[in-house]
């Protein structure tokens, strides 16, 4: 996926101040994402975020995902235009995957801790995971109603004993 190899920074990239960043996902990226997760398009994809550099060597990004989706109703199966706005703060920590030590951490802090890969940030795994979380898992058009089919005497039985009663006919 190209947002998630594309979409990174290099530690030694980004100054003291941190680092503001606008980007917009391109036409083959977002199709790309549409096909990925069986969406009907992916119409917008923008991000704006921050890096900053904390203490010890960790980074904090910070930022919000904008996108436009287009799903099939799972009642209507008619299209289903959806606006995400996602929030996301993530702290990248260095050599998180091999400290052996226990790390203490606030369990109630509501930012993620990721490890950094290498002396990268990848940004675009952390956009690509926002994003595919977002994305709602059984989109529905407005005032779409799933009505039952309704029983026909010869194809349903009306109660659970005509059930048994009719596989007992058939043998």
């Amino acid at each position: 996926m190209p947002i998630e190899r594309d979409w990174t920074h290099s530690v030694t990239e980004i100054p003291e101040e941190g680092l503001r960043v606008k980007r917009q996902a391109t036409p083959a990226v977002r199709e790309a994402l549409a096909a990925e997760l069986d969406l009907i398009a992916c119409e917008r994809l923008e991000v704006r975020y921050s890096v900053k550099p904390l203490s010890q060597g960790r980074f904090l990004l910070k930022g919000t995902l904008e996108a436009n989706v287009v799903q099939t109703c799972v009642v209507s199966l008619d299209p289903v235009e959806t606006r995400l706005v996602e929030p996301f703060e993530v702290e990248f920590w260095p050599g998180l995957e091999e400290t052996p030590e226990v790390i203490e951490f606030d369990p109630l802090d509501t930012r993620e801790i990721e490890p950094m890969e290498g002396n990268i940030i990848p940004v675009g795994r952390i956009i690509y995971e926002q994003f595919a979380s977002a994305v709602p898992i059984h989109p529905r058009k407005e005032g779409a109603v799933f009505e039952p089919p309704s029983p026909r005497e010869a194809d349903a039985p009306v109660n659970p004993f005509a059930v048994l009663k009719n596989l007992k006919r058939q043998e």
